[in-house]
């Protein structure tokens, strides 16, 4: 198995290191303060479904060595929960330093906790372009994670996603990464 390319094969830069330790906290610290005020905000009682969401994600690559994963952003759509299972299919991408993109689907379901607050586990696949520091070893890749949010003033949804990508063995080169994003989502036609 060749782990040259692989994110953790660098020596470490303590200065990027420092950097990427205050990024995440003030994305931990900014989260934190707009899921704080969720409850006061919200008012929307627990029984409406929420509707489709165009969600604007934050985040960083390879959060266990924060100083060798790049940073970046993308978009996803997510529709309103099916009728029968209420399962909540979403497609984005995401983009990050080095020319890292990846196009995906998701599945997702959202465990509802108190009138504002929801927990929600995502899996999904897409297609995966190795750049900068993060080889994956393929170019499929599946995503699982975990999503906290809370609906601030009765329309938005604010919340930390974790998740890890891998492709599950397709290739010999299996490293897989995890990210942590903040996510930020508006209404889209309500």
């Amino acid at each position: 198995m060749n782990r040259t390319s692989h994110p953790r094969a660098k020596p470490r830069d303590l200065p990027a290191v420092r950097q990427a330790i205050l990024q995440v906290t003030a994305m931990l610290l900014l989260s934190a303060c707009a899921m704080a005020v969720a409850p006061v905000a919200s008012s929307e009682p627990a029984t409406r479904e929420p509707g489709p969401l165009v969600v604007l994600t934050a985040g960083r690559f390879n959060i266990e060595d924060p100083s060798e994963g790049p940073t970046g952003g993308g978009v996803e759509y997510r529709w309103a929960p099916l009728d029968r299972w209420k399962l909540v299919p979403g497609m984005g991408f995401t983009l990050a330093d080095g020319g890292v993109a990846y196009g995906y689907g998701t599945l997702r379901y959202d465990f509802r906790l108190g009138n504002s607050w929801f927990l929600t586990p995502v899996f999904g696949a897409g297609l995966f372009s190795n750049g900068g520091d993060v080889d994956l070893g393929h170019a499929v890749q599946f995503k699982t994670g975990i999503e906290l949010s809370a609906r601030v003033a009765d329309r938005y949804r604010v919340g930390l996603l974790f998740y890890h990508l891998s492709n599950a063995g397709l290739s010999d080169d299996n490293p897989g990464v995890e990210v942590l994003e903040v996510v930020f989502g508006i209404p889209a036609g309500r």
